[in-house]
């Protein structure tokens, strides 16, 4: 399913996220194609939802870099103050162990200018931050303003249809301040009654992001509204009604109808199903294909079922204790899994056939014992083409003789 068109929407670089001493996700690496489904798996705690969440802002990341088409919305510093804390602790240990002058001279200016190097990369980290919001809001205006010039070029000497223009001009103008880059990102919750006001109506929660964008129109909310109301699933007259008044399915037909009311480019459904019957969970499986399809929407699938997850997605990431241990396509990830993690998680998968399994071999995963990092540490290796794994080099060895390379 996944589309030709090979332009990266997301670029995820060295993204930490930490909570105090807790290291929540530890160096994540990926994209994501436009068009295409990615799914984040793993056990509970291994850190998929707060890779979605950082990713949408609702965290500020500790350290790495989160690109958005072609612009870092995202920045952390913290690895940039640890090299400045390094820089400075060597620069204390010269005095000790260095007595000549000219050598400790010479490597002091070589500490500083890593010092000034970070300073400057915190700084530049700092404000694209806080401001791609801002910058993305510039672009829009610029292209806002060509537009505009070329339509009253086009029509000089009509009156009317220059007055026209210079309104919606004016309006779109008004909006264009107010959007946001991060918008063109939306999410799904997990919990669909949790995610949605009690005290607001379904017109008022889906249109709620068009009326903080600057949109006043009350005619063209409440036709956005039905529209997407009938798009999920829906009909108009469930537009006055309160969340308690639906179902689980519907609560979260309801939340993806509040995200992809914005137009989004990319969408982070985090775990949209794991909250409901499964008899509902194939509904809303399908609807997500079919605003994919109809919408051209980008989509980050964070689930636990990976069965669904290889129904469902183009690329598959597999996350361990904050590390992203294995990255591949749904089907290579499952006709070729390679590291241990990954092979016991498929292990676990039921089938339907009780007695296949009753003759399933589980697979169980002990860090500890199966890899011995005391020589060489691992990293993320492209073990085959477009099949990543995070091991040191004599596994990587073993995996490529596994794989028949």
């Amino acid at each position: 399913m996944q589309q030709n068109n090979q332009e990266t929407l997301l670029r995820v670089e060295h993204l930490g996220q930490h909570f105090k001493s807790l290291k929540a996700v530890d160096d994540v690496s990926f994209d994501i194609k436009r068009g295409e489904v990615f799914g984040l798996v793993g056990e509970s705690g291994c850190g998929k939802t707060t890779t979605g969440r950082s990713i949408i802002k609702i965290y500020d990341i500790t350290s790495g870099s989160i690109y958005f088409k072609g612009q870092r919305i995202c920045a952390g510093v913290y690895s940039y103050q640890e090299a400045i804390r390094a820089a400075r602790r060597e620069m204390a240990k010269l005095r000790k162990t260095e007595s000549d002058p000219a050598v400790i001279a010479q490597k002091r200016a070589e500490l500083n200018q890593v010092i000034a190097e970070n300073r400057k990369l915190i700084k530049a980290a700092r404000f694209d931050h806080q401001h791609s919001d801002e910058e993305y809001a510039k672009t829009l205006i610029a292209r806002l303003d060509e537009e505009y010039q070329q339509a009253v070029e086009a029509n000089r000497g009509d009156s009317e249809k220059l007055a026209a223009l210079k309104a919606k001009y004016k309006d779109d103008l008004r909006v264009a301040k107010k959007t946001k880059l991060i918008t063109k990102i939306q999410m799904i919750f997990q919990d669909p009654i949790a995610s949605l006001n009690p005290r607001m109506t379904v017109r008022e929660i889906i249109s709620e992001g068009l009326v903080i964008n600057g949109i006043k129109d009350q005619e063209y909310i409440d036709e956005q509204v039905y529209r997407i109301l009938e798009l999920v699933g829906l009909t108009r007259e469930h537009a006055g009604r309160y969340p308690h008044e639906f179902s689980g399915g519907q609560r979260q037909r309801i939340g993806i109808a509040r995200s992809v009311i914005m137009r989004p480019d990319l969408l982070i459904a985090d775990e949209p199903i794991s909250a409901l019957d499964v008899s509902i969970q194939a509904q809303i499986i399908n609807l997500l294909n079919e605003l994919r399809d109809e919408l051209g929407l980008t989509i980050l699938f964070i689930a636990h079922d990976l069965s669904v997850v290889k129904y469902f997605s183009d690329r598959i990431g597999v996350m361990y204790f904050g590390k992203m241990v294995e990255l591949a396509s749904a089907d290579e990830l499952f006709a070729h899994p390679l590291h241990p993690y990954t092979k016991s998680l498929l292990s676990a998968i039921p089938l339907p056939d009780p007695h296949a399994e009753k003759r399933r071999t589980r697979v169980s995963y002990n860090k500890l014992e199966a890899h011995d990092y005391s020589e060489e540490g691992p990293t993320m290796r492209e073990v085959v083409p477009g099949h990543f794994v995070y091991c040191n080099s004599a596994e990587e060895a073993a995996y490529k003789k596994e794989m028949g390379l």
